[in-house]
């Protein structure tokens, strides 16, 4: 019967083309329905047809643009809760290390924090059965059910017996806010990973929040930020605009594609002083904030030109539960600006972000495409957001150094939860943080000592730990991997919130925006 399902999609979408087509594409769908029949008939291992024709139907839409995109009854459920922020289980985050799931943090207010469960604390049995080297898979059916329900957890945590703690499952929010507090009296900083169903609320209660701790201006950090629905960015948008300005207009070949979101002069009154964010994995909705705000002289951009990713899909349920997302239009800024690069060569759209001279490619002066905000300042198009301000926030890194940060084995949370005890003396993070900014040349000796004899006993201990590293190499980047250790350690004790905050010391592109808040504060006069 799915088999029958797939068919019947293929052909449908097929059929929807036909309107209008030549007798030569008529020649295509039949040639198409022969390859099917001789693939399934003949070939030389025996084929799974669903997956056949689920490629079959990707193939089709991803030959339109890198946006178009089919999706699986099964991948179509996973996006859907990403999308509607919430699902229900015990809410922790979490990593398999060592063949254990080991807790990376509890996700505040949900079954795990109320329990008490800590960065660090390893779940070795689920009910019982060994969770030892147990599939991802596995865990999120093992752990995630009704609300109400309860399970039984085994954690081992360093310097304690093993004990059990029941856990009953409750709706767990995807947040979208990763970090969001005062950086000084008066600099809000909130950082937004994507946009969901409640993305806005999220961001709008933080603000409420930090104005209530007196912030008078804010860094909206959206770097990596991939976007999401589109109406969440123009709420958020529209709340910073005081005008009935246009935010937004899209244009496609259907009368329907075509559309003006208009700002509704909000009763928001937000006119402190903005400062974004945006590096070249930010894209879609986090380029609509980032442009009209630049657009409607509302804020500065700080960082990379953003990801350009200017096309509106329309979501199309078909009948087994997948879904055709097709694109209907292009969005444009304020100014005119189109967003989205060209995808004439759909290997290079991706891989032209990896180049580590993508600026020097895309000098602004030679895009030659120049546009005026609402007040007269030039901005520049040719795909993605092109900042007022450009920082490369890329730090060099030996290889060594590479090596340890990124090791699959998250060395530096390991060493971190080994060693958060002794800092548990300091009363607040108010009190560690002048301790970590004070050290003197001997401390700094022995924190590197103590970090690489673990470092070495590690590879004593995991003869699977696949590490090559040289001291030497390491203590160019020691600034570096230093402050990841302390923002693990300062995560672990009092919250992601310090975690964030202690990692903003050596952000570049977060530093630049403090120098020029001055620029900022011009634009709201």
């Amino acid at each position: 019967m799915r088999k029958k399902i797939k068919y019947l999609l293929l052909f449908s979408i097929c059929a929807l083309l036909l309107i209008g087509s030549t007798s030569n594409f008529l020649s295509k769908i039949s040639i198409l329905s022969n390859v099917i029949r001789l693939v399934e008939r003949y070939y030389v291992e025996e084929v799974d047809m669903n997956n056949l024709m689920d490629g079959a139907i990707r193939g089709l839409l991803e030959t339109l643009d890198p946006h178009s995109s089919y999706i699986t009854n099964e991948e179509f459920e996973k996006i859907d809760e990403s999308m509607k922020g919430e699902f229900e289980g015990i809410g922790i985050e979490f990593s398999i290390l060592d063949g254990y799931i080991t807790v990376i943090s509890p996700i505040a207010g949900t079954p795990s924090d109320r329990a008490g469960l800590m960065s660090g604390d390893k779940i070795i049995k689920i009910d019982g059965e060994s969770a030892y080297k147990i599939k991802q898979d596995e865990i999120i059916k093992k752990l995630r059910g009704p609300k109400g329900t309860p399970v039984i957890v085994t954690i081992k945590r360093l310097g304690s017996d093993n004990f059990d703690v029941t856990l009953i499952r409750d709706k767990i929010p995807i947040n979208s806010v990763l970090a969001s507090f005062l950086y000084d009296n008066a600099t809000g900083y909130i950082n937004v990973n994507r946009f969901g169903e409640k993305t806005f609320s999220e961001i709008d209660n933080a603000i409420d929040s930090l104005e209530t701790f007196g912030m008078s201006q804010l860094v909206l950090d959206l770097r990596n930020n991939g976007g999401g629905l589109m109406d969440q960015a123009l709420d958020l948008l529209d709340s910073f605009i005081n005008s009935n300005d246009t935010i937004l207009y899209t244009s496609g070949r259907i009368n329907s594609a075509n559309y003006v979101y208009y700002a509704t002069k909000s009763n928001y009154d937000r006119t402190f002083p903005i400062i974004v964010l945006i590096n070249r994995a930010s894209a879609s909705a986090s380029e609509i904030i980032a442009g009209g705000l630049q657009d409607l002289d509302r804020g500065i951009v700080i960082g990379e030109t953003s990801f350009g990713k200017g096309l509106v899909q329309r979501q199309y349920m078909l009948e087994d539960g997948s879904a055709a997302r097709i694109t209907i239009a292009q969005y444009y800024t304020p100014s005119g600006r189109l967003i989205q690069r060209d995808f004439d060569a759909l290997d290079d759209y991706y891989l032209d972000l990896a180049k580590e001279n993508r600026e020097s490619n895309n000098e602004v002066d030679s895009l030659n495409i120049k546009y005026k905000t609402k007040n007269g300042r030039t901005v520049y198009g040719g795909g993605g957001i092109t900042p007022d301000i450009f920082i490369d926030d890329n730090i060099y890194l030996t290889k060594s150094t590479q090596n340890i940060l990124y090791n699959s084995n998250r060395l530096i949370f390991k060493y971190a939860n080994e060693v958060k005890g002794d800092f548990k003396k300091y009363k607040n993070f108010n009190d560690f943080y002048e301790f970590y900014s004070n050290k003197n040349d001997e401390l700094t000796k022995s924190n590197q000592d103590k970090f690489f004899d673990w470092i070495n006993q590690s590879i004593m201990d995991n003869q699977e730990l696949e590490l090559e590293y040289n001291r030497d190499s390491v203590l160019i980047n020691w600034n570096v991997v230093d402050n990841k250790i302390q923002s693990e350690i300062a995560s672990n004790l009092w919250g992601k919130d310090y975690g964030y905050y202690m990692k903003l010391d050596l952000d570049q592109t977060f530093q630049s925006a403090l120098d020029n808040f001055d620029l900022a504060k011009d634009l709201v006069k």
